[in-house]
């Protein structure tokens, strides 16, 4: 213990972070994963013609492949300081600034992009304000490949969580929401409840007196949710609303975006354009021994109202993904495999809307060696298959996919946590 705290103040002195500052528990933490991937994506329809008699939706002009490419991937790589101060009477501060560890190209990134806050914690449960994943993510997908939930191309989200067209990240639903409030009730008898909300902090009026222009756009978020633990079993319920993110019109095509939500910084100003996106997850798994199995069913809907006839009204549609994950002596192997139906679209004034050719499938695996408790070997896998509409994404490279694009991936690397 007196070790850690000698290397904490070394290190906070080196980042300029007062020692005084350490009259409490405080502990730097991270974790080292640098990875090398060979990808591509292949079999994208290639006619504009081709995506014309599918789906409706699509934003994207039909184009070519992408050739295979070596790169090195660090996005799952972080360091963090994190601590508590007792104030007495069961009461505690709990804080955490965490920043991303670019350790291949040395980049220098923002700070506390990743899970930062402070609050409070005590018998009445946890409060925190900050920056950190949604209630949502933070329940669900219990069957991620070795710790991995997010920023890889292995991760379940990438086929259950987003949106089959359009690359905005604004139709995701498995993110990290800055200008976070959060509470977690304290455990009675295996159960939790969590909630999360987050305002729209750019909600403004322009123009004065008689010119004034006063936005109905209010981009806000809720995340909620429970979950319950007994022995191995975990189960979890959780939903989460976007209102006026405009996910759908920011990803579907200009002929049928709505002008409101997507000609300026502020949609929906001074119209009466509204969207209301949510997704709901059920969750669960089950551990028996060095044997771990489960995955998740998911319902997502991006929805909008008072549009045009002929803009985008709604889009619907169901995902799912199972998986098992095996431990002997040193070694973890997991699969997971995940699918996202087409679903259903509306466009406003009852014009007609097809989703043909927007599902998709994620297969996944892992196989992870440890070296120590800390230090681990690696090797990950996917296959991501995308209808001939869709263009689900799952890369960690430079490129983005055409529509109807086949994504693999290989990877391997080594992984160390401090």
């Amino acid at each position: 213990m007196l070790k850690r705290k000698a290397v904490t103040l070394a290190v906070a002195g080196a980042l300029g972070v007062p020692v005084a500052a350490f009259a409490q528990n405080v502990q730097i933490y991270g974790k080292l994963y640098p990875e090398i991937t060979s990808s591509k994506a292949s079999g994208a329809t290639t006619t504009a013609a081709d995506l014309s008699t599918l789906a409706t939706l699509p934003a994207a002009s039909a184009a070519g492949d992408h050739k295979s490419r070596l790169s090195m991937d660090t996005g799952n790589s972080y360091i963090g300081i994190r601590g508590t101060e007792d104030l007495g009477g069961g009461l505690k501060t709990i804080w955490q600034i965490e920043s991303n560890a670019l350790i291949d190209t040395g980049a220098s990134g923002a700070f506390a992009v990743r899970d930062s806050f402070v609050g409070l914690t005590g018998g009445f449960g946890t409060v925190r304000l900050g920056n950190f994943d949604t209630v949502y993510k933070r329940i669900g997908d219990p069957m991620s490949i070795l710790g991995i939930s997010s920023g890889n191309h292995i991760s379940s989200s990438n086929i259950i969580s987003k949106q089959a067209f359009g690359t905005s990240s604004t139709g995701s639903f498995n993110l990290r929401r800055a200008n976070s409030i959060g509470y977690e009730s304290p455990e009675l008898g295996g159960f939790q409840l969590l909630a999360q909300y987050s305002p729209d902090e750019f909600r403004y009026s322009t123009g004065t007196g008689s010119t004034a222009s006063v936005t109905s756009k209010n981009a806000e978020l809720w995340s909620f949710g429970g979950k319950y633990t007994l022995g191995g079993l975990y189960l979890a319920l959780a939903r989460e609303i976007h209102k006026d993110f405009f996910a759908g019109s920011s990803n579907t095509a200009g002929t049928i975006a709505s002008p409101a939500a997507t000609s300026s910084t502020t949609p929906g100003l001074g119209t009466t354009v509204r969207s209301k996106d949510t997704s709901t997850r059920a969750s669960a798994s089950y551990e028996l021994g060095n044997t771990k199995f489960g995955g998740d069913i998911v319902q997502t809907e991006y929805r909008e109202t008072g549009g045009l006839p002929g803009s985008f009204e709604s889009q619907k549609h169901n995902a799912w993904l199972v998986g098992v994950a095996q431990k002997i002596n040193n070694l973890t192997a997991a699969v997971n495999y995940g699918k996202s139906a087409k679903g259903t679209c509306t466009l406003a004034g009852g014009v007609a809307c097809s989703t043909d050719g927007l599902d998709g499938k994620l297969l996944a695996a892992g196989l992870g060696l440890s070296l120590s408790k800390r230090t681990m070997l690696f090797a990950l896998y996917s296959k991501l298959d995308n209808g001939a509409s869709s263009q689900y994404s799952n890369s960690t490279s430079s490129f983005t996919p055409n529509p109807g694009a086949d994504l693999t991936h290989i990877s391997a690397g080594v992984s160390h946590t401090f």
